[in-house]
């Protein structure tokens, strides 16, 4: 077994450029794949118990840690200084930007834009073709310290716009196609289609200019303004 593994590795290794990767990682990686130095693919940890895979065409920066046992699919992109740790699964085609953290046993689906800055701990789940906005803040405690209750993370339904600054609090569920404005402080859950803004955040019908979901046009494409890619395939 431990034969299978380094050579799936050595593999890995080959499949993509890079030039400083940590000898102790475990990971698997798909072609085509652009890995700065610097770069942690596969953060080995007591117990754990599968490498870290990516798919193709994946694009991570200087300064990001990735921990094994995660899982990441097709076209992934990773700003400077992202740590992903164990037992995360994320979809196809999502992009997390500069200095974010997701701390674990966390799901995230297809085509969600993560910006930069943001904190998701244990137990969050992100649909599909949801945008969250820079700073924004979840929370999986109501009690922290106070309490020996099992931690609770948000659930996010797809297509939900985040805004920026925003605290997401422990158990609170956002609807499908939920717009949330910038700043806001989200307690209880919020139904789907509905406008929530505010401290705390009150519900408002959702306007007919926010009703069509999150557009496709706008969240998919990977078009770095700094970088190599320049991607039109999601119109495929």
């Amino acid at each position: 077994m431990k034969d299978n593994k380094e050579e799936n590795r050595k593999k890995a290794v080959t499949s993509h450029t890079h030039s400083k990767i940590a000898d102790n990682s475990w990971y698997e990686i798909g072609s085509h794949a652009q890995v700065d130095d610097g770069v942690v693919l596969g953060y080995r940890y007591p117990g754990d118990s599968c490498p870290l895979r990516i798919g193709d065409d994946a694009i991570i920066r200087a300064g990001s840690i990735l921990y094994a046992n995660t899982t990441i699919g097709d076209r992934f992109q990773c700003g400077h200084h992202v740590l992903i740790r164990a037992e995360v699964t994320i979809g196809d085609r999502c992009v997390v930007h500069h200095q974010c953290t997701l701390e674990g046993r966390i799901h995230v689906g297809d085509g969600v834009k993560i910006m930069a800055h943001v904190y998701i701990p244990s137990g969050t789940q992100i649909g599909s073709m949801v945008f969250v906005g820079p700073g924004t803040t979840f929370l999986n405690d109501k009690y922290p310290m106070r309490q020996a209750a099992p931690v609770q993370g948000a659930r996010i339904d797809d297509h939900v716009t985040i805004g920026g600054g925003v605290t997401i609090c422990p158990g609170v569920t956002v609807g499908r196609n939920t717009f949330i404005g910038a700043g806001s402080l989200v307690t209880k859950d919020i139904p789907p289609d509905t406008l929530a803004y505010g401290v705390p955040a009150r519900h408002h019908p959702l306007p007919e200019s926010l009703s069509r979901g999150n557009l496709p046009e706008l969240l998919l494409p990977q078009t770095d303004l700094w970088g190599p890619q320049n991607d039109d395939s999601w119109k495929l």
